[in-house]
C-alpha cells in the first residue's frame, strides 16, 4: 500500500476495474488490411503527438479485414490507452472507438464514468509502473504486470470532485513552469 486513504476509499487493482487488452498489427505488405482503411490504429510513436487527454486516431487507419486477421482488437471510446513499450507511459483516452498497435496495454473499464479519474491515476502511477517494466533492449510492461497496478479508488462523487479540482489547477502549473522556463 503506497499511502494511507480515507475510510471510504479502497486500493484496488487496474484489472479488475475493466478488460486489459494489447494491441496489434495487421500484416504491413497486405494492402487489404490497410488501403482504404477507416478503423483508427495508434501507434505509441502516435501517442507524442497527443495534446490533452483525448485521441482520435493516429496517422494510419486499417480496414476490417484487417482487424479480422490480425490480434489488433476494437475497443470503445472511452477506452484508457497505454504504452507499454518504447516507452511506457504515454497515455490518453479513446475519443472513440479505436485499435492499436501492439505496445500498448488499455483498460476498457467496466464504468465509463470513472475513466477520466483512472487517466489521472495512471499519469500519477507511471513511475511505478516504468519500475516493473522487464527486458534489455527497452523496457515493457506486461498486460498481466500492468493489470496489478493498485490504485485508490474513493466513491464516484468524490472522482468527481478530485478530476474537478485537478483540471482547474493543472493549467495554473502549466502556466507556471512556462514562467519558470522562460
Amino acid at each position: 500500500i503506497p499511502f494511507e486513504i480515507p475510510e471510504s476509499w479502497k486500493w484496488v487493482r487496474l484489472g479488475d476495474l475493466g478488460e486489459i487488452v494489447g494491441g496489434g498489427t495487421p500484416k504491413t505488405g497486405n494492402r487489404d488490411f490497410w488501403d482504404n482503411g477507416n478503423i483508427p490504429w495508434l501507434t505509441p510513436a502516435d501517442m507524442k503527438h497527443v495534446e490533452g487527454k483525448y485521441v482520435e486516431k493516429g496517422r494510419r487507419n486499417i480496414t476490417k479485414l484487417g482487424l479480422a486477421k490480425s490480434s489488433a482488437q476494437l475497443m470503445p471510446q472511452g477506452t484508457i490507452l497505454y504504452s507499454s513499450r518504447a516507452p511506457i507511459g504515454y497515455i490518453a483516452i479513446a475519443k472513440n472507438d479505436i485499435t492499436t498497435k501492439q505496445g500498448f496495454k488499455s483498460l476498457v473499464p467496466i464504468n465509463r464514468e470513472i475513466n477520466v479519474y483512472l487517466y489521472y491515476c495512471l499519469i500519477a502511477r507511471t513511475d511505478e509502473i516504468r519500475k516493473r517494466g522487464t527486458g534489455t533492449t527497452f523496457k515493457e510492461i506486461s498486460g498481466r504486470e500492468f493489470g496489478l497496478t493498485i490504485i485508490p479508488l474513493p466513491p464516484l462523487a468524490e472522482q468527481k470532485r478530485i478530476v474537478k479540482k485537478l483540471e482547474e489547477l493543472l493549467p495554473l502549473c502549466d502556466l507556471l513552469k512556462a514562467k519558470i522556463s522562460q
